[in-house]
């Protein structure tokens, strides 16, 4: 068992060691903060270390009010399709990225700022009233990056035919013979 680092009166961004907290149930050790903002919070020793944990909560919501102050969308379906893209091609973590980002798909420098990819969007045809499905973000040449001269709105029927193909698993030929 490692020797306890005791972390009271610490500061962890927004976070400053109380004391110490019982362990947590996988044994784990635990610690009394106070917030800036003047709530309490328990908090793992590891977390507060590797900066897992900077605040009680409040830091998290005052990014996405800055998020959605900035270009007001962050509420918005477009801006999920503008994320979805994002994770595909950057977050190795993300189940799709191997067919993305794996593959060496990228997202164009214009579209870093989601400012432009909505301004783009627009211009190119996208109906934020569109049923789902009926209007998706498609890459023409199945192999380009995400960038405006390569991407269209389209329904999921011309999306699912501008595919590439399904690589065919190999099935086991077996021969007859007849007596």
């Amino acid at each position: 068992m490692s020797k306890l680092i005791d972390l009271s009166g610490k500061r962890f961004g927004r976070l400053t060691v109380i004391g110490r907290a019982i362990n947590s149930p996988g044994g784990e050790s635990q610690w009394f903060c106070k917030c800036d903002c003047g709530n309490l919070k328990i908090v793992q020793g590891n977390h507060l270390r590797d900066g897992a944990t900077q605040s009680c909560g409040c830091l998290a919501a005052e990014n996405r009010f800055v998020v959605n102050k900035i270009h007001g969308g962050a509420n918005e379906r477009l801006y999920k399709v503008w994320l979805g893209i994002r994770k595909r091609c950057f977050n190795p973590n993300e189940p799709a990225f191997p067919n993305y980002g794996g593959r060496g798909i990228t997202v164009c420098c214009e579209w870093e700022n989601y400012q432009a990819f909505r301004k783009w969007a627009l211009e190119a045809g996208y109906n934020e009233n569109a049923p789902r499905g009926k209007c998706t973000i498609d890459r023409i040449n199945v192999d380009g990056n995400y960038e405006p001269s390569n991407c269209r709105w389209v329904d999921m029927k011309v999306q699912r035919n501008n595919q590439r193909p399904l690589l065919k698993k190999r099935s086991e030929v077996y021969e007859w013979t007849t007596t």
